[in-house]
């Protein structure tokens, strides 16, 4: 049972966890809805089909959002503890950094679960249906609007140019249409207005045209003919909308056991590094947040003479250094240029390293800093940069007292 110091503890990492998610989610789905709307737009799409394609990237941005959120959540809590001198106050009453971490671990342990299912199964059938979604609004699948003024191509020998488009689409006006079929038999449409009406079968629709002209040619069957007309009633066929491809096509659309077992649920072997790279990137992705408890209260605790806030600085650059170089090692094995495990064990290694030097010092050793010799370098530089500007400014007085 989580205790009242353990609950106040955890309310004070949730707070900046949900507001790190809640603005690196923002920021992450607002570029790429811009970029959304200029392709729904150019291909001529619903508007609806954007937030669709942003509700099935929310899992890829989460995924790279919470190890950051998780590790801001913890040391900011903690450099506020220990700021207030709150932490003192615990740790004299008998209560450890390794005591205190009890709320704080609990958190990460469901935390990596859920990332265990949302890297291994959310995101990848996610990430197929933002694919899917993506096919579909190129191939027309959402019935995309025909732009007036332009000749449109609805396939199956169909050419449609609509001059303008009042009401919503509901009335159309200077409308030319051009059907050529196969044996060259040619028919040309023009019409004053029309409209398109929907029909019960669903593969063809109804263009009805008013105050027009049909000219029919057909081949060695002497001059054309030509017909006026006060309503027609055109029925086109919708051109057929290609289908997707499966899902698994993919690494990225494969979930985790997917990665490593065969149609027939045997064993990959390792040779299919591909797979196997995307499998160990899901599965230390996943374990890191384990260890980000460690690595913030290592660096998030400082004494009250501490001002600089290098340490989330240093434990940021080590959660996006880890990232890229896993994510290098994925590229990497794709190609079948390095074994994805050796490749990914590496970098992952140097972090754990890293990150419980960090806390042992913290933890354990008397008035311990890990960073100490990164801010007597920050502060010998500063000393040696102001002495190098006091002198440029000696220098410069002589001159301007002499004028």
């Amino acid at each position: 049972m989580l205790s009242r110091i353990d609950l106040y503890i955890l309310r004070q990492v949730v707070t900046p966890l949900l507001a790190t998610l809640g603005v690196a989610a923002m920021l992450l789905l607002l570029e790429r809805m811009l970029r959304l709307f200029d392709i729904v737009a150019n291909q001529g799409g619903p508007v609806g089909v954007v937030f669709r394609m942003l509700g099935n990237l929310i899992p890829q941005y989460l995924g790279m959002a919470l190890p950051i959120g998780i590790f801001l959540g913890i040391f900011l809590a903690f450099r506020k503890l220990s700021s207030n001198s709150e932490l003192e106050s615990l740790q004299a009453s008998g209560l450890s950094l390794t005591r205190l971490m009890r709320a704080p671990m609990v958190l990460c342990l469901v935390l990596t679960i859920f990332s265990f299912g949302l890297l291994g199964y959310i995101q990848p059938t996610s990430y197929y249906a933002f694919q899917n979604l993506q096919f579909e609004l190129s191939s027309g699948a959402f019935g995309a609007s025909i732009k007036p003024g332009e000749y449109n191509d609805l396939g199956d020998g169909l050419v449609l140019r609509i001059g303008q488009s009042h009401d919503g689409g509901q009335k159309l006006t200077e409308i030319f249409a051009q059907k050529v079929r196969p044996n060259g038999h040619t028919t040309t449409i023009t019409a004053r207005e029309g409209q398109f009406l929907a029909t019960t079968d669903g593969s063809t629709i109804l263009l009805r045209l008013q105050d027009g002209v049909i000219l029919d040619e057909r081949v060695n069957e002497g001059p054309p003919r030509t017909f006026k007309f006060k309503k027609y009633d055109w029925q086109v066929s919708l051109p057929e909308i290609a289908k997707f491809r499966s899902r698994g096509g993919k690494e990225r659309e494969q979930t985790l056991h997917e990665l490593i077992l065969k149609p027939d649920g045997s064993l990959r072997d390792m040779s299919e590094t591909a797979a196997w790279g995307a499998f160990f990137d899901r599965i230390i992705r996943s374990i890191t947040i384990l260890f980000l408890p460690f690595l913030a209260i290592g660096l998030g605790v400082v004494s009250k003479r501490q001002q600089r806030s290098l340490g989330m600085v240093v434990g940021l650059v080590m959660l996006l250094t880890l990232h890229k170089t896993v994510e290098f090692a994925v590229a990497s094995a794709n190609l079948g240029s390095t074994n994805a495990i050796m490749s990914m064990a590496g970098p992952f290694f140097v972090f754990l390293v890293l990150t419980f030097w960090f806390y042992h010092v913290t933890a354990h050793v008397v008035g311990g800093s890990p960073l100490a010799w990164l801010e007597r370098g920050m502060d010998s530089l500063g000393g040696l940069l102001s002495r190098f500007s006091t002198s440029k400014g000696d220098e410069a007085t002589p001159a301007g007292g002499a004028s």
